[in-house]
């Protein structure tokens, strides 16, 4: 039987610009596949690109290097985009590739085979 994937609103600042992102994904990916697409280097917790900062909401954090995202950086509610899944909706501050459109950006259909 599989888990039921809870969907989160993440509203990104200072865009106003938002995505759709499972809680089976990380922010990195639910932004991809919605068409956005957060400031990112490694991918995998290595070099700190993608840290984005924390408004309001929860996620859960990964494994990362230390010196991709300190203890002040933690503490001042900051979190790298590649590790962090949703557990509620979020408004982050980040940077995002490109300017966007102020508007809410869904998840594309998933088609699937019979």
């Amino acid at each position: 039987m599989e888990d039921k994937e809870d969907i989160f609103r993440i509203v990104v600042q200072p865009y106003t610009a938002s995505f759709d992102c499972g809680s089976n994904e990380t922010l990195l990916q639910g932004s991809r596949r919605c068409g956005l697409t957060l400031f990112n280097n490694c991918q995998q917790g290595e070099c700190g690109k993608c840290k984005v900062r924390i408004r309001e909401g929860r996620v859960r954090l990964g494994s990362f290097m230390p010196s991709a995202l300190s203890f002040e950086d933690v503490q001042a509610d900051r979190t790298l985009a590649c590790r962090s899944i949703p557990l509620s909706n979020l408004e982050i501050v980040a940077e995002l590739t490109g300017w966007p459109e102020e508007r809410h950006y869904s998840r594309p259909e998933e088609k699937f085979q019979q």
